[in-house]
């Protein structure tokens, strides 16, 4: 029961967005409360009273309210129905003030109207229709001293009137206002925390220098691959290749220009692969790639077409740069650590033919 009221309540929306949330739960709140005391005031107007002109307004006021809270349950118009609760409380209130008269003080009535609009329509669009509606009421109150209940509505009773109605309003406006301004503090934070974690698990997961991922998160990549390879009887490639050389150009160049040496390689690593396949810096100048559901002679000839571009390419002090590969592919029963070692030993076999080029894992059938 409690679920469903609440449920009811909140428009089932979700409750992180505590703005639309409190303003849902304040709407139905607000509209419930208006048809049932409309259709009170509207009964005992009619029946006890002898009121009819109040109790066609009460009812119609009523009406409007039901009619607003229905459309909100079923559109989930959320904006709709607090326009229209605002412009039928606005209208029911000058019109109630005009025919009433203060008769048995209903210009304390008044008072609901800046509660309603202000925490409903926001701070700053319901000061402004809160002057308009008080403007409005003061001049009607102001025309009626001498005349109103009787009478006995007189200069002291209008100031009060003022007074009471625009300290009401100066504090719920400052609440609202205030309540404004904690609640997008708290969004602001709330975005700079998200932004910060997600640049904290973009660190963790790259190598600071290349900006590709680092060995720990391409050890997740080559888990999480086994796995869908086992679940869907499907495939993958690794690629290893390491820089030709790199200790003598670190010792001859210094570490800056094999710094820059192994940024320009991860450039190209980044323009030449597909968007779905994985690149890191498995370790000091060797690179490890993943690429998904490729088959072994694929995987060949773009480490050969990387490894073309990496010799063609120009780097710092006209420095000639080749790479040495090692390509191996998936086999059913194959753990993370075995599938690495063939691509490693296919490395290594390139190295021991010279290297510049690249060499395929031999599968024994």
């Amino acid at each position: 029961m409690r679920n469903t009221l609440y449920r009811f309540m909140t428009l089932g929306k979700a409750t992180d967005d505590l703005a639309t949330l409190r303003t849902a739960m304040m709407a139905n709140a607000f509209l419930l409360i208006s048809i049932i005391a409309f259709s009170i005031f509207s009964y005992v107007n009619l029946a006890l009273f002898s009121a009819p002109l109040l109790g066609v307004l009460d009812g119609v006021a009523a009406v409007i309210s039901t009619i607003a809270l229905i459309d909100l349950h079923l559109n989930r118009a959320l904006n709709r129905a607090i326009y229209i609760g605002s412009a039928n409380f606005f209208f029911f209130f000058i019109t109630f003030a005009h025919t009433n008269q203060n008769s048995d003080f209903g210009l304390i009535w008044t008072i609901f109207f800046p509660i309603f609009v202000i925490t409903l329509i926001g701070h700053k669009k319901g000061i402004l229709l809160t002057a308009v509606f008080y403007a409005i009421i003061f001049t009607m109150a102001f025309q009626g001293i001498g005349n109103w209940d009787e009478g006995l509505w007189n200069l002291r009773s209008y100031l009060r009137f003022c007074i009471a109605s625009l300290v009401l309003t100066y504090v719920v406006y400052v609440y609202e206002a205030a309540l404004f301004r904690s609640s997008t503090e708290l969004a602001k934070t709330r975005e700079q925390e998200a932004k910060y974690l997600e640049e904290l698990h973009r660190l963790s997961a790259t190598d600071p220098l290349t900006s590709l991922y680092n060995r720990r998160k391409m050890d997740d990549v080559i888990q999480e691959h086994i796995r869908q390879s086992q679940r869907y009887q499907s495939t993958f490639s690794l690629i290893m290749f390491d820089i030709d050389d790199f200790k003598m150009i670190n010792d001859r160049y210094g570490h800056n220009i094999g710094d820059q040496v192994l940024i320009n390689i991860s450039d190209i690593v980044k323009q030449t692969f597909r968007q779905t396949d994985y690149s890191s810096r498995w370790g000091g100048e060797e690179f490890l790639i993943l690429l998904p559901k490729t088959s072994l002679h694929e995987a060949f000839h773009l480490a050969e077409k990387i490894r073309l571009k990496i010799e063609e390419n120009n780097y710092p002090n006209h420095l000639q740069v080749s790479c040495s590969f090692g390509v191996a592919e998936y086999r059913e029963g194959l753990n993370e650590t075995e599938i690495v070692e063939l691509a490693d030993n296919a490395l290594y076999a390139a190295k021991r033919s010279g290297k510049n080029c690249v060499i395929r894992d031999t599968p024994i059938l």
